[in-house]
C-alpha cells in the first residue's frame, strides 16, 4: 500500500464519520468517538504494516506514511537510530532537557535488503502509554514542528533588514492570524538561524568570493578583486556596471566609495572590505578602485585616518584630499572645557566661522584668532593642531575647487552602517549590502521617472519668466527645488540678523558670461539667485548652455540602464525567480476575488486540488534534503568541505565599539547576560556538525 492509498482510506473514513455524527471532531468530542477513530486507524495500519515483510516503495515514503498516521492519530514521531551495512549503530546526539519522553514503545522499523535494495517493515508496535493529542494541538506537539523552505528563507531574508529569528517568528504569526496557525515555534526559528550561522561560518569567506566570481563571470563590466594572506581573506573590492557608470557620468567628488547623483542623492560607486586599517590595505583598495574606474576623483573626502591619508597621497597623486568637518567638530566637546561645551555664544561663534563658505581664508584666520583670545583657548593644543590643518577641512580653503560645496562631511556614506554589524557573517553582509543598494537604485529610478513625467510648480507664467520654464526642462526636479529653498533660507536668516551680504555680479552680455562673488556655481554647479536676477533683468529667456552642467541634467543615466538587476542570488538558479513569480500570481488571484465569496471559495477549491496533485511526495522530498543543501540553495553557492579561502581572524578597528564583560560567561564579548549562550533561557538544542 502506498502512502497516497493510505491517505485516501483515512480521508474516506473521516468523511464517513462526519456524516454519521452531528459532532465535529474537536476537543468537544467524547472519548468514545476518539477511541473508535483511533482503533480504526490502528486497524488500517495493521492491514498495511503487519503483513509479514510488507514492502514499501522507498524508505522516505514509508516514513512519510507513518508520519501521516501519527499526525492524524495524535502523536509525534522521530528517527531514533539508523543501522548501516557495517553493523554500526548511529544514534542522535544526546542533549540537555528539563523534561523527558514517557518511554512509549510505539514504533515502526524498516529494513533494506542489500541484494534487492527493497524496503520492508520488520517491526511494528501500535500501543501507546500516554494520551493522544487533539487535532488542534498538533502544532504544539514538538515532533510535528517542521520548517518549510519558505520559513527558512523568511528567516534569512528578515536578517537583511536586521530582523532576528524571534521577531521574524512574531511577524509570521501575525500574518498567519495567530501562533496556532504556525507549524513551528520561536525556538525552531532560532535553531535554524543557529544552524545557518554554524554551517556558513567556516565557509563564509569562500562563499562570498565564489559568489562574486560568479557575478564577474556572468555580468559585463563587473569588477571584483581580492587579496589573500596565507589563504586568509585580507581585502576585497567590487563594483558593478551601474556603479562604474555612475562614477563616469557624474565626474564626482569622491567619498570612498560613495558619490552624489543628479538628484543630490547618495549613490554607490564601489565597495571594499579590508581586514586591517594599514597603509598597505588602504593602498590596495584604492588601487583596485582606480583599476576599475580608470580615472582619479577630483577630490576625496575622508575621516581623520593617518594610514588612509598616506594611501591617498600615494595612489591618487595630485588629488585634493579633504577631511570630514563633522568628524572633526564631533570631537570638540571632549577637547575643550566643559563650561564652553554648554556656552551657546561660543557654539554659535565657532559654527558660523567653521561652516561658512562665503568668507575668505584671511578673514577666517583673523576671526579664529579673535575667538581663541576671547574664550581663552590660545593654549589648547587640539585647536592649535586643527588650525594647522585648516587647509584640509575649512571650506574657505576649497573655494577654487569645482563642486567643493556638495560634500563637506562623510555622513552621506553612512547609509550602510546599520547593516555592518561586527558579528555579521560576510555572506549576510552581502545580503544586507544588496538590500541597501537595491533601495538606493530604486529611489534613483523613481526620481528619474518623476523628473521625466512631472514638472515643478512654477512661480511665474511662461510669458513673465521664461527662464524658469527653461530651468525646469533642463534640471532634475529635486535640483531646482532644493537649490531654491537653500537660497531662500540663507537670505532669510541673514536679513533677520540685520547683516545682509552684498555680492558683486559681473555680466558680459556679448558672450553671456556671468560671475558672482558668492561662488555658488563653483561650489554647487548651479547658478545662484544673484546671477538669475541679472539674467531676468536682461530679459534672457534661457540659461546659457555653459552653465547647465551634465551632472545635473535629466536622464544623464538612461532609465532603461537602471533595470539591470544584479542581485546576490541571481546567478544561482532559476528557482528563486520562479518562486517570486508563483507568489506574485497567487497574490493577484486573491486580490481579484477577495470581495467575491463564491469566487474566493472556487479559488480555494482549485488550490486544494492543485495542492493534492503537486504535493503527493513534496513532504517526503523535503524531509530527505540535508539542511546543508537547503542553506546552500538559500545563499546561492555550494558549501564545500574543502575550504581554500579562510575567514580572517577577529578584526579590530578604531571605530569598533570596545567589548564588554558579560556577567554570564565572564568574558570580553559582544553580548551581555541577556543573550549569553550560557544563559539557561537561551539554551537551544545542540548543533550537530554536518560532514
Amino acid at each position: 500500500m502506498s502512502s497516497k492509498e493510505y491517505e485516501d482510506i483515512c480521508s474516506s473514513y473521516l468523511i464517513d464519520k462526519a456524516k454519521e455524527s452531528s459532532q465535529n471532531l474537536t476537543i468537544g468530542n467524547s472519548l468514545s468517538t476518539l477511541d473508535d477513530m483511533m482503533c480504526t486507524f490502528h486497524m488500517l495500519l495493521q492491514i498495511s504494516f503487519q503483513k509479514k515483510r510488507q514492502i514499501v516503495s522507498t524508505l522516505n515514503e514509508g516514513i512519510e506514511m507513518y508520519r501521516n498516521h501519527a499526525k492524524a492519530a495524535g502523536f509525534g514521531i522521530r528517527l531514533e537510530t539508523t543501522k548501516y551495512g557495517d553493523q554500526s549503530l548511529r544514534k542522535k546526539q544526546e542533549r540537555k532537557s528539563y523534561s523527558k519522553v514517557t518511554g512509549c514503545m510505539a514504533m515502526i522499523g524498516f529494513d533494506r535488503n542489500a541484494a534487492t535494495n527493497k524496503i520492508t517493515v520488520y517491526a511494528f508496535e501500535d500501543a501507546h502509554n500516554h494520551p493522544l493529542t487533539e487535532f488542534n494541538e498538533e502544532n504544539i506537539c514538538s515532533p510535528n514542528h517542521r520548517l518549510s523552505i519558505f520559513y527558512q528563507e523568511l528567516i534569512v531574508k528578515a536578517s537583511t533588514i536586521n530582523i532576528g529569528a524571534t521577531k521574524a517568528h512574531k511577524l509570521r504569526a501575525s500574518l498567519k492570524g495567530g501562533y496556532d496557525n504556525l507549524p513551528a515555534t520561536k525556538n525552531d526559528f532560532k535553531n535554524f538561524w543557529r544552524d545557518y550561522t554554524n554551517i556558513v561560518g567556516p565557509n563564509d569567506a569562500q562563499c562570498v568570493v565564489d559568489q562574486l566570481i560568479i557575478r564577474r563571470d556572468n555580468y559585463q563590466n563587473f569588477n571584483f578583486q581580492y587579496k589573500l594572506d596565507d589563504d586568509v581573506l585580507n581585502a576585497m573590492f567590487w563594483v558593478d556596471e551601474t556603479g562604474r557608470e555612475n562614477y563616469s557620468k557624474y565626474n564626482m567628488i569622491f567619498v570612498p566609495f560613495t558619490a552624489i547623483n543628479n538628484h543630490d542623492k547618495t549613490i554607490n560607486v564601489g565597495a571594499g572590505l579590508i581586514s586591517d586599517e594599514t597603509i598597505e590595505s588602504y593602498s590596495w583598495l584604492l588601487e583596485a578602485f582606480l583599476s576599475s574606474h580608470k580615472k582619479k576623483p577630483t577630490m576625496i573626502l575622508s575621516d581623520m585616518d593617518a594610514a588612509l591619508s598616506c594611501s591617498i597621497s600615494k595612489v591618487f597623486q595630485g588629488c585634493t584630499h579633504r577631511l570630514c568637518m563633522w568628524h572633526i567638530m564631533s570631537k570638540m566637546p571632549s577637547k575643550i572645557e566643559a563650561d564652553l561645551v554648554s556656552n551657546s555664544d561660543f557654539k554659535k561663534r565657532i559654527n558660523q566661522l567653521v561652516w561658512n563658505m562665503n568668507i575668505k581664508p584671511s578673514e577666517f584666520e583673523n576671526k579664529w584668532d579673535l575667538m581663541l583670545n576671547e574664550f581663552h583657548l590660545k593654549e589648547n593644543k587640539w585647536l592649535a593642531d586643527m588650525f594647522n590643518k585648516r587647509d584640509k577641512w575649512i571650506p574657505s580653503y576649497f573655494r577654487d575647487i569645482p563642486m567643493c560645496g556638495l560634500m563637506k562631511t562623510t555622513s552621506r556614506s553612512k547609509v550602510l552602517i546599520p547593516f555592518s554589524i561586527p558579528t555579521n557573517l560576510l555572506v549576510n553582509f552581502m545580503f544586507n549590502f544588496d538590500t541597501a543598494l537595491s533601495k538606493q537604485r530604486y529611489e534613483q529610478k523613481r526620481l528619474d521617472i518623476a523628473s521625466r513625467d512631472t514638472s515643478p510648480q512654477l512661480l511665474f507664467t511662461n510669458e513673465n519668466l521664461k527662464i524658469e520654464k527653461h530651468a525646469s526642462l533642463c534640471f532634475q526636479k529635486n535640483s531646482v527645488l532644493i537649490d531654491g529653498r537653500q537660497q531662500c533660507t540663507i537670505i532669510y536668516k541673514e536679513l533677520k540678523s540685520g547683516k545682509r551680504p552684498e555680492f558683486k555680479v559681473s555680466f558680459d552680455a556679448k558672450d553671456e558670461t556671468i560671475e558672482c562673488e558668492c561662488l555658488h556655481f563653483t561650489f554647487f554647479g548651479i547658478l545662484c539667485s544673484h546671477a538669475f536676477r541679472i539674467l531676468i533683468d536682461y530679459d534672457i529667456p534661457m540659461i546659457p548652455e555653459k552653465y547647465i552642467l551634465d551632472r545635473w541634467r535629466k536622464n544623464i543615466v538612461d532609465i532603461g540602464f537602471q533595470k539591470i538587476n544584479q542581485k546576490w542570488r541571481v546567478c544561482s538558479t532559476e528557482i528563486s525567480n520562479l518562486l517570486q513569480d508563483a507568489t506574485s500570481f497567487f497574490e493577484k488571484c486573491v486580490e481579484s476575488v477577495i470581495h467575491d465569496k463564491e469566487k474566493l471559495q472556487e479559488l480555494v477549491n482549485s488550490l486544494q486540488q492543485l495542492s493534492e496533485t503537486c504535493g503527493k511526495d513534496v513532504s517526503t522530498r523535503s524531509t530527505s534534503i540535508p539542511i546543508k543543501d537547503v542553506i546552500a540553495n538559500i545563499i546561492g553557492v555550494p558549501i564545500s568541505s574543502d575550504v581554500k579561502i579562510k575567514v580572517p581572524s577577529e578584526i579590530k578597528t578604531k571605530s569598533l565599539k570596545p567589548k564588554r564583560k558579560c556577567k554570564g560567561c565572564n568574558q570580553l564579548v559582544n553580548h551581555d547576560v541577556r543573550n549569553c549562550p550560557l544563559n539557561p533561557s537561551n539554551v537551544l538544542r545542540p548543533f550537530k556538525k554536518h560532514q
